[in-house]
């Protein structure tokens, strides 16, 4: 009873803080007002104004309220799914970290680095200036209570339930915001004026960095670089390869390449999910992916270390120590008494 009730005491508080960061969230002006006014000295680290159709004004369009200027309907659609694909790639860090041992805090960094991963690596290498979750901190917050809601929940609801962070359900969840991540990163190399090739590397980086990430920190095989499990950078990668064709082949409009870029990602990634499909690879053996190699040399270093002790063991059976010479004599004396006797 001792531990239902923390973990009740624990998700109670963990609801209070994401409704005061919603709050916040909704009423940016009024943040900014009260920074003002308990630091006015330090304007430079108040957090910039809410950009027309930015995360902040979608968040807000969602929760009933209403922004001054109009925001295209591609653009808060994909900056939603952003947020949303940022949840569930902060849960699926945050599990990978649990599984792993790690503590709360361990989790929270893995998650944070599993969400917003890719647009780091996207931002420093288009040397963009501050990366984008430090000039929009709604992507670490949600990072923050994902983490600590994972730690708190997804325990209960995986005994309890029977959850699993592969099911469907997750999968999808994973798929949709992968649409999103492939659409932004894409559109990202497009607007710093780089030669389309280079926007499929950036909406390929900004969906699969940070999982790349997630599995080096955790002691595991990055699964997009192995075909051990099913295709995971394709989707992407297919996604923004399209969008970079319908605009620089068709002259397709932002907002048809977008939804077709965002809805063939999410569909890919769901098909490859059951899939049996793999990228070329060599037709190696087994011990040649991690895991199994570490087994191999595991076993072989068993085997070298018992051949040794049996090696040692017989060098020393085989030293004709006085003892054992005398013991054989003895023995001989007796074998030539008992031939006499009969």
């Amino acid at each position: 009873m001792l531990i239902v009730s923390r973990r009740t005491l624990n998700f109670i508080l963990v609801v209070l803080s994401i409704s005061k960061l919603l709050n916040a969230t909704a009423n940016p002006g009024a943040a900014a007002a009260r920074s003002q006014n308990n630091i006015r000295q330090r304007e430079p680290w108040a957090r910039p104004a809410a950009v027309p159709g930015s995360s902040y004004d979608v968040v807000t369009q969602l929760r009933g309220g209403s922004v001054t200027a109009s925001v295209p309907e591609v653009k808060a659609f994909m900056d939603a799914v952003d947020l949303f694909g940022t949840a569930v790639f902060a849960f699926s860090g945050a599990v990978t970290a649990g599984q792993k041992g790690m503590d709360l805090l361990g989790m929270i960094v893995i998650a944070t680095i599993t969400a917003v991963g890719g647009g780091t690596m996207r931002d420093f290498l288009l040397d963009s200036g501050t990366v984008f979750w430090i000039r929009v901190p709604i992507y670490f917050k949600i990072c923050l209570v994902t983490a600590i809601s994972t730690y708190l929940i997804w325990p209960i609801l995986e005994r309890r339930m029977s959850w699993n962070a592969s099911s469907k359900l997750i999968c999808g969840a994973d798929a949709f915001g992968l649409g999103a991540f492939a659409v932004l990163g894409t559109q990202k190399g497009s607007e710093f004026g780089l030669a389309p090739l280079m926007w499929v590397v950036t909406g390929t980086v900004s969906s699969t960095f940070g999982g790349i990430t997630r599995d080096v920190l955790c002691l595991q095989a990055p699964r997009v670089m192995y075909p051990t499990k099913s295709l995971y950078a394709t989707a992407p990668m297919i996604g923004s390869i399209i969008y970079t064709t319908l605009i620089n082949k068709f002259d397709t409009s932002v907002e048809i390449a977008s939804w077709i870029c965002f809805t063939v990602t999410f569909l890919s990634r769901v098909y490859f999910f059951n899939s049996d499909v793999r990228m070329p690879h060599w037709d190696v053996p087994s011990w040649s992916q991690p895991q199994e190699r570490i087994n191999v040399l595991k076993s072989l270093s068993r085997l070298f270390s018992s051949k040794k002790k049996v090696a040692v063991s017989k060098n020393e059976s085989t030293k004709p120590s006085s003892e054992t010479i005398g013991y054989e004599n003895e023995e001989m004396v007796q074998a030539e008494g008992v031939a006499m006797n009969m």
